[in-house]
């Protein structure tokens, strides 16, 4: 491969792991909500009993469920995400519309001695965007596809009538693709070429972390929960590199071959409080911690012999999430609010429209009704409104142009989700 190629090569496939490992950060990817519950009442399950999916956030409320409880639920996601720019352009380019599907579907068993096993599938991470072949940012990203899928299995056990404590082993299975154009040079054509098109696409091995809680009832009014999730390596061995759209001439230069990488979600803290003032009415607060400041860098290897190793360093700091939610359940019916405020981890310099992350502020409703014997049905409805990015200091070349990729990314994620629920008591 002829050495302007492989500096090409070398310099979005950069930007395509920075765009890997800031969706991992949070912000629009990380899906707190597990359940329509949990969404409506702005994700706040690290103190409150009564729902499976729960575990997810706190294993030790699995001691406090009834007997065997099943929840299958889904969840409806629509990004609508725009850049304007590159500056002093301001032109508007708007995101291909998305709608995503992340399911939910848990099993859990508690006994009256105070043990407690389930088990739940989820999709905690994921992301999809796609812009046009020839918008201005074509040489970053124009389509990426990034989800986690988790199983858990988990266990708990009461150490008194008002405390329990519970542990999840996570394993997790990573599946990653990310497309973008990049600029081709036919020897003895002088005459500009259209961009060739390069794809990363690879499952990952399956990873494995730790899910570790402790939940207590303080009384008729308080409960208390806390969890810690454990640093887990995503690991992609095995990835597929691919072109489309070369010419005859140069088509052999770029053979199809293989990357390999590692990529980190970090360690996690969970605090949760739960008021209930009167025996009908939650008041719930979750506040979580994460440690991205021990990401350090991002290393690629290539199977392929003339492309060295790419290692790309990172800066960025540990972020806080708040979240607030209120529930009143009348008889056979509940009705639900919350609202959260995210951060973004990820500083300007590399903020990419593979992700154009931003903390934000999401305002939830929701509402819940038994059915039937044993049988739940749960709605909600959020809406999550990320705060506007201005760049003017990116350190991301997109192109035959002089300085970065400055300009305002502004986003919102709008989503529906429906649970069912039946218990056999």
């Amino acid at each position: 491969m002829k050495k302007t190629h492989r500096a090409v090569f070398e310099r979005v496939f950069i930007t395509a792991l920075l765009f890997i490992s800031q969706k991992a950060a949070g912000g629009g990817f990380q899906q707190v909500d597990q359940s329509a519950r949990t969404m409506s009442i702005g994700g706040t399950m690290g103190a409150l009993i009564g729902d499976p999916t729960a575990i997810r956030a706190n294993p030790g409320l699995l001691s406090f469920l009834d007997g065997t409880i099943f929840s299958l639920g889904a969840t409806v996601k629509v990004p609508d995400q725009r850049f304007y720019g590159v500056y002093p352009s301001n032109v508007e380019t708007k995101m291909q519309a998305q709608v995503l599907f992340p399911p939910s579907i848990c099993l859990t068993y508690s006994s009256s001695t105070g043990f407690g096993a389930g088990i739940s599938v989820t999709v905690p991470y994921l992301i999809q965007t796609e812009w046009d072949q020839d918008w201005v940012g074509s040489r970053l990203a124009t389509k990426s596809d990034l989800r986690v899928t988790m199983v858990m299995p988990a266990v708990s056990m009461k150490l008194s009538e008002d405390l329990s404590v519970g542990l999840g082993l996570e394993l997790a299975l990573p599946r990653i693709l990310y497309e973008q154009r990049f600029p081709l040079v036919v020897p003895g054509i002088s005459a500009p070429q259209p961009d060739g098109v390069m794809t990363h696409d690879g499952d990952g091995n399956v990873s494995y972390g730790l899910l570790a809680g402790v939940f207590y009832r303080a009384g008729e009014v308080l409960s208390l929960g806390a969890s810690y999730r454990t640093h887990m390596d995503l690991r992609i061995e095995d990835g597929r590199v691919r072109y489309r759209g070369l010419p005859a001439q140069i088509a052999d230069q770029f053979p199809e071959g293989q990357f390999s990488t590692t990529l980190v979600l970090p360690n996690q803290f969970l605090a949760a409080v739960t008021l209930h003032p009167l025996y009908w009415l939650n008041f719930s607060v979750d506040l979580e911690y994460i440690l991205w400041s021990e990401f350090g860098s991002v290393r690629i290897t290539h199977s392929n012999p003339t492309l060295p190793d790419v290692v790309m360093n990172q800066n960025w700091r540990n972020v806080a999430d708040a979240r607030f939610g209120i529930e009143a359940v009348f008889s056979d019916f509940s009705i639900r609010g919350g609202i959260r405020f995210e951060q973004s981890p990820v500083p300007d310099q590399s903020l990419s429209p593979g992700l154009p992350d931003a903390g934000g502020t999401g305002y939830s409703l929701g509402f819940g009704y038994r059915a039937g014997e044993g049988l739940v049905l749960d709605f909600a409805y959020s809406i999550m409104q990320f705060n506007d990015r201005s760049v003017s200091n990116s350190a991301l070349a997109y192109g035959p142009y002089i300085g970065g990729f400055n300009g305002i990314y502004t986003s919102q994620t709008a989503s529906l989700a429906i649970n069912v629920t039946y218990s056999w008591n």
